[in-house]
């Protein structure tokens, strides 16, 4: 349940490392878990036209995977998460993509991009009469990784003084190598009340190398413009679809993975009855701009996306019950503050109800499944706000889903 919580924070959030399976009490203890998350958002009108545009936002899994070992002072967990992600598809725009940027030709047609993480943390704890305290600290590799289309119109000749324009396609495939960053954190643990506390801080991440290739294709019939503004097919004046007029280099601009501070409890209140809470901090502020460039012998042109996020804050409290010794369930409620400020639409507040459920079949193995609706409030975007267009989204819903399966040896 606290997984899939985790994958719809706002922003381009995804998943968080399994950390808590430090706190497994075997020697050695492996998880790995599915997720699935489903944001049914489309625009409800789009610089004034209405109409129903489709979801831009794409359905998307993330696994997880976890190994822990160690015992009762000492522990590390190795763990692998796709950290950050995003996947947009605005072919059902008025024009089939967005309109183009106040300063720019092009105009944007899908984009996707992921940040695959690598990390190792570890617990130093230590028991007295009063519970275990534990220090917490590891480090991660984070890559990050963009691919996007665009369409636009490129000259290629004249006819009659007119330029003649060819429809053309730009793909883009841009990534950076790993870099590094840190996790630090501190935990409470009374197991006789089953109360555990935990803070955990996850520092930012900068991407500021890429390397990259880029290519412009053919994507229709060259034309002219008509003296009544109509477009004019110049036949056997343009190659065949899809094929490539220009190849170069794509490189990104600088993005900074934010910087979280995580703080989640439990504590029994009645017998096999647990108080569950957590709470997320993130620094979207930090997101104001992404730009996509390539350079080919054509020259150098970029695709502008603002952002202008606020910070995101994030939280859930439930209820979890041992209804006997092989199953468990939760339920909880959460809050999302959305991020967006008016240059785009996407995150707005959500609120959630989650819940789950545990079945241990033995003492060595684990499965869990759970499920999550949500809430997305209405928006708008204004190019007074930043945004390069104008654009609404209506009150939608997110569903999503989780399995995974422990083991213990």
């Amino acid at each position: 349940m606290a997984l899939t919580t985790t994958a719809l924070a706002g922003g381009f959030q995804r998943g968080t490392a399994d950390t808590d399976i430090l706190y497994e009490s075997g020697p050695v203890s492996m998880r790995t878990s599915l997720i699935y998350v489903n944001p049914m958002r489309g625009f409800d009108s789009i610089n004034g036209q209405s109409g129903d545009f489709g979801d831009y936002t794409q359905a998307y899994n993330i696994p997880t995977y976890a190994i822990g070992f160690g015992g009762e002072n000492f522990g590390c967990a190795g763990t692998y998460i796709i950290s950050f992600a995003a996947e947009s598809d605005y072919t059902g725009s008025p024009g089939g993509a967005l309109p183009p940027g106040p300063t720019a030709r092009s105009r944007t047609l899908v984009n996707e991009f992921d940040s695959n993480e690598f990390g190792m943390t570890c617990r130093a704890s230590y028991s007295s009469d009063m519970g275990r305290f534990s220090l917490l600290g590891g480090a991660f590799a984070e890559d990050f990784n963009f691919t996007g289309t665009s369409a636009s119109n490129t000259p290629i000749g004249v006819l009659g003084g007119q330029p003649i324009l060819l429809p053309v396609q730009t793909s883009v495939d841009t990534r950076s190598d790993y870099s590094l960053g840190y996790r630090i954190g501190a935990a409470y643990e009374k197991p006789e009340i089953a109360l555990r506390a935990q803070v955990l801080y996850r520092s930012e991440v900068t991407h500021d190398t890429f390397t990259g290739t880029g290519t412009v294709a053919a994507a229709g019939d060259a034309y002219v413009i008509g003296g009544g503004g109509q477009q004019v097919v110049i036949p056997n004046a343009a190659p065949p679809v899809g094929t490539p007029v220009a190849v170069g280099t794509s490189s990104f601009n600088e993005v900074t993975s934010p910087q979280s501070l995580y703080i989640n409890a439990q504590t029994g209140i009645a017998e096999g009855t647990l108080l569950l809470a957590s709470f997320r901090w993130t620094d979207w502020s930090t997101n104001k701009s992404a730009i996509s460039s390539i350079t080919t012998t054509r020259g150098t042109s970029s695709s502008v996306s603002p952002y202008n996020w606020r910070d995101g804050y994030t939280a859930s409290i439930g209820i979890g019950r041992a209804f006997n010794e092989e199953i468990a369930g939760a339920i909880s409620i959460g809050y999302d503050r959305g991020v967006s400020t008016g240059s785009e639409t996407t995150y707005t507040d959500l609120y959630t109800v989650a819940g789950g459920l545990s079945f241990k079949a033995n003492k060595w193995s684990e499965i869990r499944v759970g499920g999550l609706v949500g809430y997305w409030t209405d928006g708008e975007q204004s190019i007074s706000d930043g945004a390069y267009f104008n654009a609404t989204v209506g009150d939608d819903i997110v569903l999503a889903g989780n399995a995974s399966i422990k083991l213990n040896f």
